[in-house]
């Protein structure tokens, strides 16, 4: 969120001091000072409610969990107190305490209450500080207003919910939503840049109101979202002429620091023109793509540009796509014929009596190669140990045959010999 000064009016306060709390006082004053000062006679001090959570005339209301709290810190770290917001000139006082005000029943508001000091008869800016004072005494000066912004602020849609700013947000402060309520924004995560004395709160002009309030009105203006009725009605609240005559623009993105609108305007009415042909159907997506990239300006759709993120640098180019595409073909290949491996493999060792199909679907919603060779190896040494090579029987023998009959004597008689029996004559 770009910073900016918003000014919203104060009025300030005389404020008592007694001998109780006077000693508290110089101790806040004190932490801001390299001299410390011994007593609070060479000091002059006001106070003020400087902000609330009630609506205010730009539409908008402070978040008191986030913004009002901020001021009351910023407060008491020391704020400086400035001219007419002219931050050219050195401040001539500062801040010193700050408290947060809470409500304390439904009718009441949040608030902020403001401490600032500033040192008698010194000359600072070409004035002297006496008749600075002398004019808050006697209430010529009267009036005050905080300028605020801060890297985190940002105005939060009380119709949506969205950044008042994102364009996906259709809604306008102190215009109805499609709901009937009126529109306004929260001011969320602010915090005070400076506290001005001022001839009168709150100046009317464009200074005032939020530029980018102005700046979304004038994009809807020229893409012709808002009727007349409403152009009106913001032209007279803002102060401003909407209408500048600026080329249309094709959408509202989110306002930037320093960013230029109008030079931005020539290749939004490009982008524009390009997607109302691919929804006439008019053009191919494929085409727009082609040409965008040979013209160095490639089209990133965000699921594009996370494809892109997940591949890496190194697998991003057409050629290295290409090459992946070829892999991941030979790799559906070869896992397609392991898994035919697998599936035959079972049916060696259990037969045909299981889902083969079921199976398959199983291993191919798996598509892990280690575990599908696992189950390759397993069935295959269950089809060795069933199916061993060689028979495998024993085959019985029958009675009354040549097996059954007990073994002659080979042993060979000599006719010889002086005796064939062993001991006879």
């Amino acid at each position: 969120m770009t910073e900016e000064t918003i000014q919203i009016p104060i009025r300030v306060q005389a404020e008592t001091i007694n001998q109780d709390n006077e000693q508290q006082v110089l101790e806040l004053i004190n932490r801001h000072t390299l001299e410390p000062f011994d007593s609070l006679e060479p000091i002059f001090t006001f106070s003020g409610n400087c902000s609330n959570d009630r609506m205010d005339s730009y539409m908008t209301k402070m978040d008191p969990l986030t913004t009002l709290r901020n001021y009351s810190e910023d407060l008491k770290t020391g704020v400086s107190l400035l001219e007419g917001h002219d931050i050219t000139k050195n401040p001539y006082g500062r801040s010193y305490d700050g408290q947060l005000i809470p409500s304390d029943n439904s009718s009441s508001f949040n608030a902020v209450r403001g401490h600032w000091y500033i040192l008698r008869d010194l000359n600072i800016n070409g004035v002297n500080t006496n008749d600075t004072i002398r004019a808050i005494k006697s209430g010529i000066i009267r009036d005050m207003s905080v300028g605020f912004g801060g890297d985190q602020m940002y105005y939060r849609c009380s119709s949506c919910g969205r950044d008042m700013f994102d364009w996906e947000c259709g809604h306008f402060p102190g215009l109805e939503d499609e709901n009937g309520r009126m529109t306004f924004a929260w001011v969320v995560d602010a915090h005070l840049r400076e506290v001005s004395t001022v001839y009168k709160g709150a100046t009317p002009g464009a200074t005032i109101t939020p530029r980018a309030y102005i700046d979304k009105a004038r994009q809807y203006v020229q893409q012709g979202q808002l009727s007349q009725k409403h152009i009106m009605k913001l032209e007279n609240a803002y102060s401003i002429r909407l209408d500048d005559g600026n080329e249309h623009s094709f959408y509202l993105p989110h306002k930037k620091e320093d960013e230029e609108m109008p030079q931005q305007s020539a290749r939004n009415n490009l982008l524009d023109d390009i997607r109302s042909a691919i929804r006439e159907n008019k053009i191919e997506k494929s085409v727009v793509y082609d040409i965008l990239t040979d013209e160095g300006d490639p089209f990133r759709q965000p699921d594009d540009v996370q494809l892109r993120n997940e591949l890496g640098k190194d697998f991003c180019s057409v050629g290295a796509i290409r090459q992946l595409k070829k892999e991941a073909q030979q790799g559906r290949r070869y896992l397609a014929d392991v898994i035919d491996q697998a599936v035959g493999a079972r049916v060696k060792a259990q037969g045909e009596g299981f889902n083969a199909d079921s199976y398959r679907q199983i291993l191919s919603l798996s598509g892990d190669i280690d575990h599908i060779k696992e189950e390759i190896r397993s069935y295959e040494d269950l089809a060795k140990q069933k199916f061993t090579p060689g028979r495998q029987t024993e085959t019985p023998k029958i009675p009354g045959s040549d097996e059954d009959v007990e073994p002659e004597n080979k042993e060979r008689i000599d006719p010889d010999s002086d005796n064939i029996f062993e001991g006879g004559k």
